[in-house]
């Protein structure tokens, strides 16, 4: 695995030892893109962190929806080779499922193999947990009354 594409697994593995609701799961899909569509089917709310390359500094982590993102990949076709995540949260939706779904995108130094994460990447993983802990609320939080 390259260096810093395994910063969601970091995040992950800092918030196992979290106190979180117990109705919030943590999933690890790895390199099967494709599993993101199952995890989708039965949750209302799917927060997903990965390396993104967003052009800001090593270690920039930022929240966002797949609408607020344009994809660099070339191809859309669906393809078991090469995963393309917006296509894989465009797949779900097609199908059906419903699950509002946030990115947690953390910006990659390192994209060598190797297996350790880049001194940039290993300082924002806090953060990133942090982050990951407040979208958790921001989900669970009640609707704001809209304005009539």
């Amino acid at each position: 695995m390259m260096r810093d594409e395994r910063a969601g697994i970091a995040v992950l593995e800092a918030l196992e030892g979290r106190p979180l609701p117990p109705f919030v799961s943590l999933r690890e899909t790895g390199t099967d893109g494709y599993g993101l569509v199952n995890d989708l089917e039965d949750t209302d709310v799917g927060i997903i962190v990965d390396c993104a390359d967003m052009g800001l500094p090593p270690g920039t982590v930022r929240a966002f929806s797949p609408e607020e993102v344009e994809s660099t990949v070339r191809d859309r076709r669906m393809s078991l080779h090469s995963v393309n995540l917006l296509g894989v949260v465009q797949l779900a939706e097609q199908l059906g499922h419903r699950a509002r779904v946030r990115i947690v995108g953390i910006q990659p130094q390192a994209v060598e193999l190797g297996d350790d994460l880049s001194e940039a990447v290993a300082a924002a993983i806090p953060r990133a947990v942090a982050l990951v802990e407040r979208e958790i609320a921001a989900a669970l939080a009640p609707p704001r009354p809209t304005e009539a």
